[in-house]
């Protein structure tokens, strides 16, 4: 009969069981110090998994630029790449929170900032590269006004008796007609 991978092996073990002896045996070599410090960055590792948990791949967590989590406050610290997201997200935290806290991290709250100009967001920055700056219109050619045309906006605006009034509806009427000549000379209207 012949052997199946594996079978000619004492014992086998499972790579979590393996994690888990690993883990012991650094923990029960360290110092209080040590033990202290690693506590610490196993609470931040599960503040920020609770973070991305909650607010990774969401149109709002495209806008964030950091996180500190800051262990004496029990607060997490949240950069985010304008003014408008801060506040967005201010206006959220308490969701947030719960939400962190259904995922097994309490924190006593968030600080919002907003990050200095030039930071943005990866995700963001990668939309606004997209999009790219917005297409002009091509300016229209002008048209001068023929004599007839110009007599009939001083006809149209000689009731006017102010006369400052009378020539600022006489320079708009003007710029108006030469605009739509130009416009539909451009259309071959």
């Amino acid at each position: 009969m012949a052997k199946r991978r594996g079978q000619d092996r004492v014992g086998t073990a499972s790579f979590a069981s393996l994690v888990s002896a690993e883990r012991s045996r650094i923990v029960s070599g360290a110092t209080p110090e040590q033990r202290e410090r690693m506590a610490a960055a196993e609470r931040s590792r599960a503040v920020y998994h609770a973070w991305n948990t909650v607010c990774g791949g969401t149109r709002e967590g495209e806008h964030v630029t950091g996180l500190k989590f800051l262990p004496d406050t029990n607060e997490l610290l949240v950069y985010l790449d304008g003014a408008s997201w801060t506040q967005e997200m201010t206006m959220l935290r308490e969701i947030i929170r719960a939400r962190m806290e259904r995922a097994g991290v309490r924190i006593d709250g968030f600080v919002f900032r907003t990050s200095p100009e030039g930071y943005r967001a990866k995700q963001a920055q990668k939309r606004v590269e997209h999009v790219g700056a917005p297409r002009q219109a091509a300016p229209v050619p002008h048209a001068d006004l023929t004599a007839a045309e110009e007599r009939a906006i001083d006809a149209d605006v000689a009731p006017i008796g102010d006369d400052h009034l009378r020539k600022a509806l006489k320079s708009a009427i003007s710029a108006s007609m030469e605009w739509k000549k130009g416009r539909d000379a451009k259309n071959g209207a």
